[in-house]
């Protein structure tokens, strides 16, 4: 079969779609197979994250061009049109002829209906001006012009309201910055400034993190390789500054894979201290652990440890940090899947979350303080598990957000809860609330 930009990017989201795997896992695993040249890479990328972010849009479109739903069409045949769809109408530098000709050699290739491929895109080409996408503000209308499943938006919406809904849906229609934390154990933000050859802006907010542009793969950086920094989305880092750990205490991060987290927790304790990072599998473990190593960390102890057990090595930490699995809702603009994940599956979580942070409550000393987070915008998944806890632990009390990074509240919540909408720092959206145990 031919290897080009547009093969690679169709063998990844058939993967996507057939094992339901994490899009930037698949697509990185793919490309490194087929060692694609850097402008192939990138091509190959930008498809493949397009159409899966789009998939509504371009189905609506592929809607105007067929005389049946598309979910009677052939998978590889729906995937190929797609990838087709999203090229003609959202990549200005790709020729409309090109598009139609990769698509139909590909379907050839699968043996697919080729002819059928070439008719639908031609059509589409032919109306294309005419097409307009839905206005107003029903359901339906933001489900088409922003990709994202009604039930999704119906859930913002009650939670929410509509002018918080449309701010989520426009800033998840974002390119995510790529974002930074200095380890200031081993260098400075002086230090950085003056030294660093490519594009940055300092955050506002907090200290040590910087917005990086045109810098491509920062992970390829001999600074990188150095420990000089490691990459974090400023939401994460955010989460890390309201949990303030100071230095020489003991800290407990419950499902700490990949890591980030537990870094950033580290260098706020300037090397001191320990932080204790857990997380249930061992090739994870050994990513944590890597991390730590390369950014000289030797406060970090990582080890395999499953967060709902009753066990632990630690039973008097300072401050414990269980940043639980969750729906994700808050990072959608990195995984473009996960907008389409099953509200009814993601109600399973809530048992695990809760159970999470019951268990390990346990292991904080008299006075210690507790958080609990999530990288969601889901009440049920954040204020509801916060809430349920501080009523069925009377050993714990709330303990207020501190008003050290100045984060707008947009909703009312109590003040041991934050619900951090994506947009005011380019962030993505996360929750965090903070118990002390009396």
């Amino acid at each position: 079969m031919t290897v080009n930009a547009r093969s690679v990017a169709l063998e990844a989201l058939l993967q996507v779609s057939e094992n339901e795997g994490y899009s930037n896992i698949v697509i990185d695993k793919t490309l490194r197979k087929y060692e694609l040249d850097k402008r192939d890479s990138a091509l190959a990328s930008i498809i493949f994250y397009g159409t899966i972010e789009k998939r509504i849009t371009i189905d609506y479109y592929l809607s105007k061009c067929l005389d049946h739903p598309t979910y009677k069409i052939n998978e590889k045949t729906l995937e190929i049109l797609r990838t087709a769809v999203y090229q003609i109408m959202f990549l200005e530098k790709i020729p409309e002829s090109a598009a139609v000709n990769e698509a139909v050699n590909l379907a050839k290739e699968y043996k697919l209906q080729f002819g059928f491929v070439n008719a639908v895109l031609r059509k589409l080409i032919k109306i294309k001006d005419e097409l307009t996408l839905a206005e107003g503000n029903s359901e339906k209308a933001l489900s088409i012009r922003y990709s994202v499943p009604e039930k999704l938006i119906s859930l913002w919406l009650d939670s929410y309201g509509m002018e918080i809904t449309e701010k989520i849906l426009e800033d998840f229609s974002k390119i995510a910055p790529t974002y930074i934390r200095l380890n200031n154990t081993k260098i400075t933000e002086e230090e950085f400034e003056k030294n660093f050859e490519f594009s940055f802006k300092k955050s506002q907010y907090i200290g040590n993190c910087y917005k990086i542009f045109g810098a491509g793969d920062v992970t390829s950086l001999k600074e990188f390789e150095d420990g000089l920094f490691h990459v974090q989305d400023i939401s994460s880092q955010m989460l890390c500054n309201i949990l303030a750990p100071k230095e020489n205490e003991v800290l407990i991060d419950v499902c700490a894979a990949p890591g980030g987290k537990t870094f950033t927790l580290s260098e706020l304790m300037n090397g001191t201290g320990t932080v204790y990072s857990y997380d249930l599998y061992k090739g994870r473990v050994k990513l944590i652990r890597a991390g730590a190593y390369r950014l000289g960390l030797k406060n970090v102890m990582a080890s395999m440890r499953d967060a709902l057990s009753d066990k632990c090595e630690i039973d008097n930490a300072d401050k414990i940090l269980c940043d639980v699995p969750c729906s994700g809702f808050g990072v959608i603009r990195r995984k473009p899947e996960i907008r389409y994940k099953d509200l009814s599956e993601v109600e399973a979580l809530y048992e695990t979350q809760y159970e999470i942070l019951s268990k390990s409550s346990k292991f904080l000393k008299k006075g210690g303080i507790l958080a609990y987070s999530t990288c969601t915008l889901n009440p049920k998944e954040n204020g509801n598990i916060a809430s349920k806890f501080l009523k069925e632990h009377s050993e714990f009390e709330a303990f207020s957000i501190p008003d050290n990074i100045k984060i707008p509240r947009l909703i009312k919540e109590p003040e041991n809860q934050l619900t951090v909408f994506p947009g005011f720092a380019e962030n993505d959206g996360f929750f965090i609330a903070l118990f002390r145990k009396k």
